[in-house]
């Protein structure tokens, strides 16, 4: 899905944040996190859902980049990765979002 902004931006065309469109390397790179450490968060932990290919390879999207981004920022704090998961289930869970 794209937004249009306002007529007086030139009709500029803002990208939908939640469209899947990085492959693991390059939010690696964004977020200096491993792809190991990525797939870990994702399979082992539940922390992100990224959108699969019909290929298995997954995409994610800018709010998934901050989403990594905010979960590294949490573990750098000295929160657990259990931890991070509860503070993720009880702002789901309040309709709150980060």
């Amino acid at each position: 899905m794209v937004r249009r902004r306002r007529a007086n931006d030139r009709d500029s065309v803002a990208p939908d944040r939640r469209a899947p469109i990085y492959p693991i390397r390059t939010v690696a790179q964004m977020t200096d996190l491993s792809p190991q450490r990525i797939r870990a968060w994702e399979t082992e932990y539940g922390l992100i859902r990224p959108y699969r290919t019909g290929g298995g390879h997954r995409l994610f999207s800018q709010e998934d980049v901050e989403r990594l981004l905010w979960i590294k920022r949490m573990v750098e704090r000295g929160l657990s990765l259990q931890g991070v998961k509860r503070l993720l289930e009880e702002t789901a869970g309040s309709g709150r979002e980060r």
